[in-house]
């Protein structure tokens, strides 16, 4: 087999002893999943990245990073690929590769913690080789059920450390989450431990003495050091963490790497040879597949950050990798843009006040609370409000050192008012709903801030244990026929997972699919975003072993905001029919009067009623500070509350629908006004 040495098959315990007895290391090529999500908005396709395959198949990889995070999401909902169909076709073009996901313990592939029934049903049906799972939170409690249905399925389990560099996050620290891993592993002989330095803050000197402790402690233990490079210091770190006992090293091609991702593999394999390190991997396969990627990656350089360059501020900012892209274009979406280097400094000291990971769900969180607080300021105040937070946050964490008497009545005032409008899910954070903070519960200040006069309640509802102990199974006949309801017929096995996940996003998927068929797979990238733009514009391809052509004729003039649009698919003319954004819309309500709940935020209406009492519908009696709606907007949950106690009379807004910021949802009747 030549280089290959590990291969789809093999237990896990055959795995990792390759792993120990193979001389120097090994690299898992993260281009498939991790690159594309750093520096491209997770939009590189499967038509694409089918191509490298082949040298794939043979370079002498461990594995292949092609699955998971927010890879899976952007698949159904912008790619239109279903994670399954990916899994297929390489499966059939790289047999002899370890196919590698990356999961968030309890909130899977998605942003919010899942009961342990759906946990354990999907972990079950997903053909994947290596489960690379992490907790936000380094709560390894959250890990059990993945880890145990992975194990008991004679897959490869991954726990991941979070690692970042913090006083409070010292190698002591990180010794001990090892230790309840290896306790809830049952031992090293059947596991790769992963550091998972998503924001690429380690520095030589803290990595070697982590990894060095660690193999002190468990000496057999296999270790896979992921590391992002947007501080510009990541191969003197890798090789550092080489010598210090890491057996794989995660890598991407020359030609993907950009300032988010991670390093070269064939720099990084000539610097670890230089160093007299062995490396398993066949170098002129690796030289072929950078060269294969130059063939097409031109055609995603619309997806990249708008912020070039390496970035050394990320060791106070702390934003991972991954993030970065996806907040900049929320950013540029959302027109603030130009607010990012205020954002990047509010995370740099909220991250002293609120101590956990910036890695998804975690990053997301924290994104949507500092861009929150900036957007506010500066809507208020203009940049010259923006300044004042800063210099007031600098202050209480630098000067003040967190001594909330220290400031003055008017600075506590504007503290006490900084995270009153957070998202639900920085909410549900510090009440412990993600599991236990990693080095203890923030202050009693920030609650105060977030929960104004019922904070001391909400504090009695802080939560100690896992969601996996907490949250209450659903019922899933329940939910599959929600989504059979939805499509109008049964649902294969593979959409209801897709619908678990992300049920809006899933259905949409799911109705595109019907009418729009494999264009997703078989369509060039250039055609597939830019479509047929002039008349003579052609596009061949092959769908189920036959060929066909499409050749645009003609665009006709708009009228009433409709295109006719010509085109010869085979030599055969059709017509088709399409609506512009001037096309007649169905008019919008706004809530204008006391007794109507409008929306606070444009996002999707994922829930109408609460977990406590389930749906609601009209007629229903609701309490003043009740939640009667959730809206998920930019990954996180929003709860609409009952402003007074009423009688729900109209509701306006359907599941799934998406909704426009002051746009009607409920109209309710004040109790006191019941006939």
């Amino acid at each position: 087999m030549g280089y290959v040495f590990v291969k789809p098959g093999m237990s896990p315990a055959e795995i990792v002893k390759a792993v120990r007895e193979l001389p120097g290391v090994a690299f898992v090529s993260v281009g498939m999943r991790d690159a594309g999500q750093s520096d491209f908005k997770n939009r590189l396709r499967i038509y694409d990245l089918k191509t490298l395959a082949p040298y794939y198949n043979e370079m002498g990889l461990f594995s292949a990073e092609c699955h998971g995070g927010a890879r899976w999401h952007v698949g159904i909902m912008n790619r239109r690929e279903s994670p399954f169909e990916e899994i297929a076709i390489l499966r059939e073009l790289m047999p002899n590769v370890l196919l590698q996901t990356l999961i968030r313990e309890t909130n899977m592939w998605g942003y919010r913690p899942y009961p342990k029934n759906i946990i354990e049903y999907v972990v079950e049906r997903v053909d994947i080789d290596v489960w690379r799972c992490f907790s936000f939170l380094n709560d390894v409690r959250n890990m059990r059920t993945v880890a145990e249905v992975v194990m008991k399925r004679g897959k490869l389990f991954e726990p991941a450390i979070s690692y970042t560099v913090a006083p409070w996050f010292d190698t002591k620290y990180y010794l001990k989450v090892v230790d309840e891993i290896v306790a809830l592993c049952g031992g090293v002989d059947e596991i790769i431990l992963c550091i998972k330095d998503m924001a690429g803050v380690g520095t030589v000197k803290s990595v070697s003495e982590l990894i060095s402790a660690i193999k002190d402690k468990y000496p057999e233990i296999v270790i896979n050091y992921h590391r992002h490079i947007t501080d510009g210091l990541a191969l003197p770190v890798l090789i550092a963490a080489v010598k210090a006992g890491a057996k794989l090293i995660d890598v991407q091609e020359d030609t993907l790497c950009r300032f988010y991702g991670h390093s070269p593999i064939l720099a990084v394999e000539a610097a670890l040879r230089d160093e007299g390190i062995p490396v398993n991997l066949n170098r002129k396969l690796a030289e072929l597949v950078v060269e294969k990627v130059r063939e097409w990656i031109r055609d995603y350089e619309w997806a990249e950050s708008p912020f070039k360059g390496f970035d050394h501020m990320v060791t106070k900012h702390k934003m991972p990798g991954g993030a970065f892209p996806s907040s900049f274009e929320q950013a540029e979406k959302g027109g603030f843009l130009h607010l990012m280097p205020y954002i990047l400094k509010v995370m740099s000291l909220y991250n002293q006040i609120v101590k956990y990971f910036d890695v998804t769900p975690g990053s997301q969180i924290t994104w949507v609370t500092c861009s929150g607080i900036v957007n506010r300021y500066y809507k208020e105040f203009g940049e010259e409000g923006v300044k004042r937070v800063i210099n007031l946050l600098e202050k209480f964490v630098e000067e003040k050192k967190q001594d909330f008497s220290l400031m003055s009545p008017e600075e506590q005032e504007e503290l006490l008012q900084l995270f009153r409008t957070a998202p639900g899910d920085f909410k549900n954070l510090i009440l412990g709903h993600y599991g236990r903070l990693p080095v203890g519960w923030p202050d009693e200040w920030v609650y105060k801030s977030a929960f104004g006069d019922v904070w001391q309640e909400k504090i009695k509802e802080r939560k100690d244990e896992s969601p996996l102990e907490s949250i209450p199974d659903e019922d899933l006949n329940a939910l599959r026929k929600q989504l059979e309801e939805e499509i109008g017929r049964p649902a294969t096995e593979e959409e209801f997972i897709l619908y678990l996940m992300h049920p809006k996003d899933a259905i949409d998927f799911i109705k595109f699919r019907e009418k729009y068929g494999a264009s997703p797979l078989v369509l060039p990238t250039k055609v597939w975003r830019e479509g047929l733009k002039k008349p003579g514009d052609k596009v061949d391809f092959e769908l189920d072993g036959k060929p066909y052509a499409i050749e645009l004729v003609s665009i006709g003039a708009e009228s009433d905001g409709m295109i006719h649009v010509v085109l010869k698919i085979n030599n055969k003319t059709r017509v088709f029919e399409v609506a512009t954004p001037r096309a007649k819309k169905v008019e919008v309500k706004k809530a204008t009067k006391p007794n109507e709940i409008g929306a606070p935020i444009s996002g999707t209406v994922w829930r109408i009623g609460n977990p406590k009492r389930g749906a609601l519908k009209v007629g229903d009696i609701v309490h003043k500070g009740e939640e009667i709606a959730n809206l998920e907007s930019m990954k996180m949950e929003n709860p609409i509350v009952a402003p007074f106690d009423a009688q729900i009379v109209e509701i306006c807004v359907k599941l799934n629908q998406m909704v426009e910021e002051g746009q009607l949802l409920f109209v309710l009747k004040p109790l006191e006004e019941k006939d």
